[in-house]
């Protein structure tokens, strides 16, 4: 499907940065504040030392990151990852909180806090974050609040706890409506909304692989720009083999087919390779018409 046929959406300003949607696929890259990241790639010590996390947010704005996006909580699965402990929400301001402040001065691209609590989102907005990224679709009842209160777009990621065993696109579809639908009760603006349909998150590998082929349904019925996520996640690891370091071409895979599908944010660990994906993809499907040699 060409995207010049998609639906458009309002523009969002944040700051001094502005997502014209269509327009062109807009990168996320993700700077872990902890020390147990599903990927890996967790950069900050249990002694609180900053400086590797903020030389990775500065290194990726510098690889073309739109957005730099900090949290503090794994959410690796404990179904996969039996240590994987939550953390209460002191804890998870102390990782992210010095991370934003050190960064807020020194970034172009606006900061995101991804988190499940509405008191990190807080604290982080306080310190310079511009965007609330929740991953638990609202489950913390006083998130939806916060953000209005704090007037920060939001990512609304979806999850189900008792995971899927009907249609998971349509599973999507209904509970992603349900949170739309409690943020513009709170008074959250709907053009301050971008949905992630959660792509790994309580889903099996082929409900991931499902919900990829049907994000361009998926934008069309809920009418909101798209993040998609897909970067590393273990279903990558279900096809392919691969552990969690050698992901990367298995990630561009995804990563085309969700900017061919719709996705108007990708959310990557490896914003470097990913850009040259991006661009790629962009130039095969946002600009049919042009520049293109005919002969």
């Amino acid at each position: 499907m060409s995207l010049n046929s998609q639906q458009s959406f309002p523009s969002l300003k944040v700051g001094d940065s502005e997502f014209v949607w269509g327009e062109r696929t807009y990168v996320m890259g993700i700077v872990n504040a902890t020390p147990d990241s599903f990927s890996g790639d967790g950069v900050l010590p249990t002694t609180g030392d900053v400086r590797t996390a903020v030389d990775q947010a500065l290194r990726m704005e510098d690889e073309g990151a739109d957005i730099i996006d900090v949290g503090g909580e794994s959410t690796r699965p404990a179904s996969l990852y039996p240590g994987a402990k939550p953390v209460d929400s002191d804890d998870e301001i102390r990782r992210v909180v010095p991370v934003i402040d050190a960064l807020a001065g020194r970034l172009s691209a606006p900061i995101s806090i991804d988190t499940r609590k509405a008191s990190v989102v807080v604290a982080a907005v306080d310190a310079g974050a511009v965007i609330a990224n929740d991953v638990s679709l609202l489950g913390d009842t006083e998130m939806a609040g916060v953000v209005s209160s704090t007037q920060v777009p939001v990512i609304l990621s979806h999850i189900r706890s008792g995971g899927h065993k009907g249609d998971v696109l349509q599973d999507v579809i209904s509970d992603v409506g349900a949170g739309i639908d409690k943020l513009i009760g709170a008074r959250v603006g709907r053009s301050k909304v971008i949905i992630d349909p959660g792509i790994g998150f309580a889903k099996t590998a082929e409900q991931s692989l499902d919900l990829l082929r049907g994000l361009d349904q998926l934008r069309e019925a809920i009418g909101l720009p798209l993040l998609v996520g897909s970067s590393r996640k273990s279903f990558i690891e279900t096809v392919t083999g691969e552990a969690v370091d050698d992901r990367r071409f298995g990630t561009s895979a995804t990563v085309a087919l969700a900017i061919q599908r719709g996705a108007d944010i990708v959310r990557v660990h490896d914003v470097k390779e990913m850009m040259n994906v991006v661009k790629m993809s962009d130039a095969l499907v946002r600009n049919e018409s042009g520049g293109a040699d005919n002969a």
